[in-house]
């Protein structure tokens, strides 16, 4: 069974400020009274006491003056009758007649308290010579000296009995009570009215503060009592208001891009889901638009941070303009009374439009065409005119996604298509998402295989003409899956440059060949080793002291190794990257130029950096068997530019015969290729080594 539920006592409502007040006058008046009522009785109970005194002293008076006058008669001996009759009396509890010195005349009563309390007070008597007074047991003792022509010739005690000396409190307060009850019932009412009043103000900022838990935002506290509250109204007013400047600022933040001051992803995210789902009640629909500078990213970094924002604010500025202007053409064209469309920038140079206009595939592309136009015109900043060049991807909501991030994510997955896309514009279809989950998955495995070292190297034999022998190899990337197939380099090489895995890749590669040729080499199979640098390898500034620390390890010697560059990661910075060559070419390490002759600066490439080899890229090699005198003259020039600059070239690409024959004429002394052998296993490449080897020998001894 379920435990029971507790029993919740009904909560007693709050008690007001106003009747705390009133509770609080009520108290403070209950206890002036209280203290008044004291003050009063305490007063008037003095004053009976002293009444009560003055009484009994005279009563004592008069009873020693008749004591005094009946001795003076003669008539001691009747002093005891006098006395007993004296006491009989109601108000008198005992009388003691004593002499000077203490002995007892005549006396009434024998309870030991009061014969104490009448010796007490007698000789108090005759040592002063004047009335003494005392209080015990509730009765009033009083002592009066007793006189004989003017000596003192004893003392009296009389003891006064306390009920006929009590005060009636009750009866002597009772006009003071009325007094008092008047003016209660005339008093909390008049307080309670004025205690409201006062605190009226307080009450309204009570209220105050309640809507603004309630509603966040009221309208201004207006407070006009001259006081404190008035004071307090205005800070509050006050504060509301830095409390809406601060929303505000944190809105802006959260969802406004501070340099070009267009909305942010977040925001128009929300924006878009917004619309879409107003869409799929009325059956509208709209694009997602997507838009990369090409330019731009790789530009940022180089720039200082103002000119940077400048920059970007114009981008900014030209895109919300553009995109303004094509959709309400857009909207004209089609007659359309839908919403404007929404801009944003969504990445360092990502912008974002979503447009309800673009209802069909061809409407949007028609729009990203005519913003890409608009976009790729020259930008002029600082006197410089900078193209940035301009990539779109397009999703459809509704066809493309149901909501605003699938929308956008496909948008995104048809940017990355727009690259080899002939207008650089590319709408999303279902098979870039599958091309997209299969590079997902790719490079999942990647980084997997490269965990479990399923990357080796292959090693492509390299001739020197002049001798017909292997002499050095080139090792190139393979993806040897568990199940012995291979995965080719033109499927995870491009990937692993944009994933960035190229990096730990290409030391996985260099750090193997190192160790392979290091064998080589101990077993009298010396090999020089050519392998590839990646551009994200070469950016690092530690890359020579890792390759230095890698030959190390191996046990190869610098001479050994030759690092292969292309020409577009070299002239990326000419001079950090004379100095990483330099650096390692001081080691001995020998540096190739690779595909020289594919890029716009191969002249200034040779002229700036201190390259030891020149290898003639594959293409020119190929031309040959189409007859390309273009092709041919160039490796004439490469040949003869190496030679007047006393670098080695290498012929890549050699598949023929004839091929061998055309550059072995003009002076290469080195060709790689399949006429002799495409990339081989490490225990292949050895096993070719070692057969040369013993041909060598065979030789030798016939």
């Amino acid at each position: 069974m379920s435990p029971a539920a507790p029993v919740q006592t009904p909560m007693r409502p709050p008690l007001g400020l106003a009747g705390r007040a009133v509770l609080f006058v009520i108290g403070l008046v209950t206890l002036t009274a209280t203290l008044a009522t004291a003050t009063v009785w305490y007063g008037a109970n003095q004053e009976s006491r002293r009444h009560q005194e003055m009484v009994a002293r005279d009563l004592t008076r008069r009873f020693t003056d008749n004591v005094s006058a009946m001795i003076v008669d003669g008539e001691a001996a009747r002093l005891p009758s006098m006395v007993e009759r004296m006491a009989a009396r109601d108000d008198v509890m005992r009388i003691s007649l004593r002499d000077r010195d203490g002995q007892i005349i005549a006396e009434s009563g024998r309870n030991p308290e009061d014969v104490r309390i009448s010796t007490l007070l007698a000789n108090r008597v005759n040592a002063s010579g004047d009335v003494e007074r005392m209080h015990a047991q509730g009765a009033l003792a009083v002592g009066a000296p007793i006189f004989l022509n003017g000596q003192r010739i004893g003392a009296a005690v009389v003891m006064w009995s306390p009920d006929e000396f009590r005060f009636n409190t009750l009866l002597a307060l009772t006009p003071f009570f009325l007094f008092l009850g008047c003016l209660m019932l005339a008093a909390v009412p008049i307080a309670a009215h004025f205690v409201r009043k006062a605190i009226a103000p307080l009450d309204e900022l009570t209220q105050f503060a309640r809507k603004v838990a309630e509603q966040g935002e009221p309208a201004p506290l207006v407070m006009k009592t001259g006081d404190e509250f008035e004071t307090l109204a205005g800070a509050f007013n006050g504060m509301m208001e830095r409390l809406d400047a601060s929303m505000r600022r944190i809105q802006e933040i959260a969802f406004v891009d501070p340099v070009t001051q267009l909305p942010n992803q977040d925001r128009f995210l929300r924006e878009v889901d917004f619309s879409i789902s107003n869409a799929r009640t009325s059956e509208e629909g709209g694009a997602v638009l997507v838009f990369e500078f090409q330019r731009l990213q790789a530009m940022m970094p180089a720039l200082e941070p103002d000119a940077a924002r400048e920059l970007m604010r114009l981008v900014g500025e030209r895109f919300a303009n553009a995109a303004r202007t094509v959709d309400k053409l857009m909207r004209a064209r089609a007659g359309l009374n839908s919403a404007a469309a929404i801009v944003a920038r969504i990445g360092a140079s990502e912008f974002a439009i979503y447009s309800p206009s673009a209802l069909t595939p061809t409407n949007a592309g028609r729009f990203a065409q005519q913003m890409a136009s608009a976009l790729n015109q020259p930008f002029d900043w600082r006197d410089h005119k900078l193209s940035l060049g301009v990539l779109c991807g397009v999703a459809i909501s509704g066809r493309d996604g149901d909501d605003a991030y699938s929308t956008l994510r496909h948008a995104r997955i048809a940017l990355n298509a727009a690259q080899s896309a002939p207008a650089k514009v590319k709408l999303f279809t279902q098979s870039l998402d599958r091309e997209a989950m299969a590079r997902f998955n790719l490079e999942r495995e990647m980084r997997g295989a490269l965990e479990r070292n399923e990357f080796r190297a292959h090693f492509q034999p390299k001739i020197n003409l002049d001798t017909g022998r292997v002499e050095a190899a080139e090792a190139l990337a393979r993806w040897v899956r568990p199940d012995h197939t291979i995965v080719s380099p033109n499927r995870f090489i491009p990937l692993a440059e944009e994933s960035g895995l190229i990096g730990p890749l290409s030391d996985a590669i260099l750090r193997e060949a190192c160790w392979k040729a290091a064998a080589w080499a101990r077993a009298g199979m010396p090999v020089k080793m050519a392998v590839n640098v990646s551009a994200l390898q070469f950016r690092d500034e530690r890359f020579p002291d890792r390759v230095l620390q890698i030959l190390n390890h191996a046990g190869l010697p610098a001479t050994a190794l030759e690092l292969e560059i292309t020409e577009s990661v070299a002239m990326e910075d000419p001079e950090r990257a004379r100095r990483l060559i330099n650096k390692l070419r001081e080691a001995g390490v020998r540096f190739a130029i690779d595909d020289f002759g594919c890029g716009h600066s191969s002249l200034a490439a040779l002229s700036k950096l201190p390259f030891d080899v020149v290898k003639i890229d594959q293409q020119f090699i190929r031309a040959l068997d189409n007859g390309d005198a273009q092709s041919a003259a160039i490796i004439e020039m490469i040949l003869a530019l190496a030679g007047a600059l006393d670098l080695e070239v290498v012929a890549e690409g050699v598949e023929r015969r004839e091929h061998v024959e055309f550059v072995a004429a003009r002076g290469c002394r080195w060709v790689q290729g399949f006429h002799y052998g495409a990339a081989m296993p490490a225990a292949e490449f050895a096993e070719t080594l070692r057969r040369q080897e013993e041909d060598t020998r065979t030789r030798g001894a016939a």
